[in-house]
């Protein structure tokens, strides 16, 4: 990264952090390393891109509270790198096909983890088993997410319940309220979905080459966002609070939020991931690749597998498949 991206990234996250706060340009010079007569100039371009960045003519800088636009310098300036977390680097298109494959391809290229591709539009966005997830430009977050965790195969099953939790813990603290889980990859509020994940994997012999976590999320959809075949089954950020969120704070949350997930004991997210969950306790039908399973879903293993008990008892561990409520 150079070092103008760099400082930029860091005078927009200033910038964010005291939104509204009128800074001197000598103090934002002092603290991004760019030279007060500089920060006209390297302001333009986001003034240019819709940012509410006022400049007062005695010498003051200010940003003022932002609509739904963004960049990746405000991504990276929002998302320091930590002593805990990978060091993001978010790509933010206009339009792809679909960013889990663009992530993938990344993965296959040697990106390290931390790559984070997000697009205002898919035109081939999909969901789990090939199915199509609507993308309708600027109303949804579509993004994925590259991570190169140290695991074994055996682990796997954990990357769902971490980035399901994650999810929920972002959408928690942009709007105040909580989703709920429905194994494996929906999360639904006040009954309708709200989002989805998509987690593809490439192996490396016996350990995880990586992983992306592709996450879709409702923000700005009105109703007839959706088209007709789900309108009666999803909702949005806006549909369900009335408020018009930004896609850029709800993914700067997000990242922070699977960042310490990702940083946090396993337990813990298992925890979450319960207590949010609408599956457990429940009777279910699975459609996995070992058949037909119907019985009572009864948590999760310390591999993030269901756990799944049979009406003869046994209990079963699944890590995939489609699942109805009974």
């Amino acid at each position: 990264m150079s070092s103008e991206r760099q400082q930029d990234a860091f005078l927009l996250g200033r910038l964010f952090e005291a939104r509204n706060q009128q800074f001197t340009r000598q103090e934002l010079a002092d603290q991004s390393g760019i030279p007060a007569q500089d920060l006209d100039r390297r302001l333009t371009p986001y003034l240019q891109a819709g940012y509410p960045i006022e400049i007062h003519p005695q010498g003051t800088i200010c940003l003022r509270e932002p609509p739904d636009v963004w960049c990746a310098e405000e991504i990276l300036g929002r998302c320091p790198r930590s002593s805990t977390g990978p060091a993001w680097n978010p790509l933010l298109l206009t339009e792809t096909g679909s960013t889990n494959d663009v992530a993938r391809d990344q993965g296959r290229r040697g990106e390290p983890a931390g790559f984070v591709v997000a697009a205002s539009r898919q035109t081939a966005g999909r969901g789990r088993l090939g199915r199509a997830w609507e993308s309708p430009p600027g109303r949804g977050l579509y993004v994925s997410i590259l991570l190169r965790p140290d695991v074994p195969v055996s682990e796997t099953s954990r990357l769902p319940i971490l980035a399901s939790v994650a999810a929920v813990d972002a959408v928690e603290a942009v709007t105040g309220t909580r989703p709920r889980i429905k194994w494996p990859n929906d999360l639904l509020m006040g009954g309708r979905k709200l989002g989805g994940l998509l987690i593809e994997t490439e192996m490396a012999g016996p350990r995880l080459a990586f992983a992306v976590i592709g996450i879709g999320l409702n923000v700005r959809h009105a109703a007839g966002d959706f088209s007709p075949a789900v309108r009666d089954l999803a909702t949005s950020l806006y549909l369900a609070t009335g408020h018009l969120y930004r896609r850029a704070d709800v993914l700067v949350t997000l990242l922070h939020a699977l960042e310490r997930r990702l940083a946090s004991p396993f337990a813990e997210a298992r925890d979450a991931w319960t207590a949010s969950s609408l599956t457990l306790g429940q009777r279910v039908e699975l459609n996995t690749g070992r058949g037909r399973k119907v019985g009572q879903a009864m948590g999760l293993d310390d591999s993030g597998a269901l756990l799944l008990r049979s009406d003869s008892g046994e209990i079963e561990t699944i890590t995939a498949g489609d699942m109805q409520v009974l």
